[in-house]
């Protein structure tokens, strides 16, 4: 009796053996808890790789997107609370799969397409609800067919809550303060570029535009406000931010003094944006034989990116670039950042990196820090412009100057002659000191120096007078008004006691000669400047011929074929 029990159980022992091996690897197969995963072919379905245990990886290791179609398994059995939705990283894939494996052995699933998933608010990430009833479900089984990014995978979860906009209220305030932050130092720039028109400024303001628009992007904004299939995101999201990027290496030629750069430098890195539009380009129109490949070529095609922007930004350092060192503080967090992303999705396959927020914090940190600079630059540029503009006009005002006495020259009157006689300068008086060469012969040029000092004050140019020095101790009056002739004839007369005022020791007392022509309107647009010299000159020689210290004068008219015919008719009085 006891030898035929032990029989029978050895028998049912044996059999249950026999059973266990021959039963697929079902949901008992896998750790309660665990999250697996195993790539496949499109053509096979989840039975088939479950019941191959050596194909499956549980954890965070080895994660791929060379297989056609990936199964990520979510084991339920321990779980308290069952999930509602599926969220993971936003990026292409062909086709998604939400299988819900229920306690009673019943499958529902659900198949969605890339646009048919709903953005999250305030980061990078989708979700699609699950099938089926998820209390005492098994497990859940994500199928992924083409999957374009690691992130895609190694992001993938289940959430409780239900769908992630209706968490947008709490994140409302932080990206509202984010893009405000931005829109800001747009303004700034357009503004700045109205009064310095610099193009380091428009490409500042164009790299902000593009980081703007991948910010809104990113963080949901845009979904939120309008309804942009995801298919049309996913490519956005690379093009906007290659673009900020290729725009702020553009920026940086402008920027950085012209000084702490050669020309390598700056064909470097104009080098350097056309890549970064290359690479992004070919990243979002990559096809399917290269999907596999195309994240690790796009995140490693902004190595030797980084490599140039540091190069660069050492050399203008090292050569007292102030505006690089704006651009250092400013880039440092986002080329960390970069850099943390190019090494996790370029080169490993156990990490995950969610570092959307802390892109979306350096981007702002960046354009803030080098708004900053762009302000200080433009400080120091108009500085710079102001101080050429005030050196151009001193030396325009030196070259139309006399240097001794302050008064007109002749270079800067023959000039003018034109406009000053349109605008009712049509008196000349040229006046010459007598005796000149005899202060200077006797007294020395100090003191004929002192001499035209003072003439120069005695002539005191006003709104209708033009003083000029024409040269050695000649002078000339322009002057406009019905009491021109007196005027100059004072400014003439007071000569002597100005210079006996202002120069003393003299032996005698200094005059001065002048000859003056008067001239209608109708007389003086027609003589130009050398005619009305010649004849200021001629009576400038009778006046000295006449003795010295007066004036010879003549006033020029132009009378009417009307007037003259009355002039030569008698009067009546003496036609009767």
């Amino acid at each position: 009796m006891g030898r035929e029990f032990t029989r029978k159980l050895l028998q049912l022992l044996l059999f249950a053996l026999a059973a266990m091996l021959a039963l697929p690897a079902t949901a008992h197969s896998f750790a309660p808890g665990s999250q697996c995963h195993a790539g496949a072919r499109l053509d096979e379905t989840y039975a088939m790789v479950a019941a191959s245990p050596a194909r499956w990886t549980c954890g965070q290791r080895n994660w791929s997107i060379a297989a056609q179609r990936v199964f990520i398994r979510f084991d339920l059995r321990g779980i308290v609370t069952a999930p509602a939705r599926f969220e993971t990283h936003i990026a292409n894939f062909s086709s998604l799969g939400l299988t819900t494996i229920e306690a009673s052995g019943r499958s529902l699933s659900r198949t969605y397409g890339l646009d048919d998933m709903t953005p999250a608010a305030g980061t990078w990430r989708m979700s699609a609800p699950l099938a089926g009833d998820l209390k005492g479900a098994q497990a859940v089984v994500a199928r992924i067919d083409r999957p374009s990014f690691a992130a895609l995978l190694t992001m993938a979860q289940l959430r409780v809550a239900a769908p992630l906009t209706d968490s947008w209220p709490l994140l409302e305030l932080g990206v509202a303060a984010i893009c405000g932050l931005l829109i800001g130092p747009l303004l700034f720039n357009l503004a700045f570029y109205r009064v310095l028109r610099e193009p380091f400024l428009l490409w500042q303001a164009t790299a902000i535009a593009f980081m703007l628009c991948q910010t809104a992007i990113a963080t949901g904004l845009v979904s939120r406000l309008m309804t942009i299939p995801l298919s049309t995101l996913v490519p956005l999201a690379t093009l906007t931010f290659g673009a900020g990027v290729a725009a702020s290496a553009l920026f940086s030629i402008d920027f950085i003094e012209r000084r702490c750069l050669d020309p390598i430098h700056r064909r470097a890195m104009r080098a350097t944006a056309s890549w970064i539009a290359a690479i992004s380009l070919a990243y979002v129109a990559a096809p399917e034989a290269l999907r596999a490949i195309a994240p690790r070529l796009y995140f490693g095609g902004f190595i030797p990116v980084l490599a140039v922007f540091t190069w660069v930004m050492a050399v203008a350092l090292r050569r007292r670039s102030r505006a690089a060192c704006f651009q250092l503080v400013a880039w440092l967090p986002i080329m960390l950042v970069g850099l943390a992303r190019v090494v996790v999705n370029a080169f490993s396959t156990t990490a995950t990196l969610d570092a959307d927020w802390a892109q979306h914090l350096s981007v702002v940190a960046e354009v803030l820090v080098v708004t900053l600079g762009v302000a200080d630059r433009f400080m120091t540029l108009r500085i710079e412009r102001d101080g050429a503009r005030s050196q151009v006009l001193a030396l325009a005002s030196e070259a139309k100057s006399d240097a001794l006495t302050g008064l007109t020259n002749r270079r800067a009157l023959q000039q003018r002659f034109a406009t000053l006689r349109d605008d009712g300068f049509t008196t000349m008086g040229v006046i010459d000191l007598d005796h000149f060469k005899s202060i200077n012969d006797t007294h020395g040029h100090a003191t004929g120096d002192a001499v035209l000092r003072a003439v120069a004050a005695a002539l005191a140019p006003d709104e209708d007078t033009v003083a000029v020095r024409y040269g050695g101790e000649e002078f000339i009056l322009l002057l406009r008004g019905p009491d021109a002739a007196e005027r100059a004839e004072r400014r003439r007369a007071a000569i002597p006691a100005r210079v006996a005022a202002a120069v003393h020791g003299l032996d005698r007392m200094v005059t001065a000669s002048m000859g003056l022509v008067e001239q209608s309107p109708e007389v003086g647009q027609n003589r130009n400047f050398a005619a009305l010299f010649a004849h200021c000159d001629r009576l400038l020689y009778e006046a000295k011929h006449n003795g010295r210290n007066r004036t010879m004068s003549e006033r020029l008219q132009v009378f009417s074929e009307r007037r003259r015919r009355s002039r030569s008719k008698p009067k009546p009085s003496q036609a009767a």
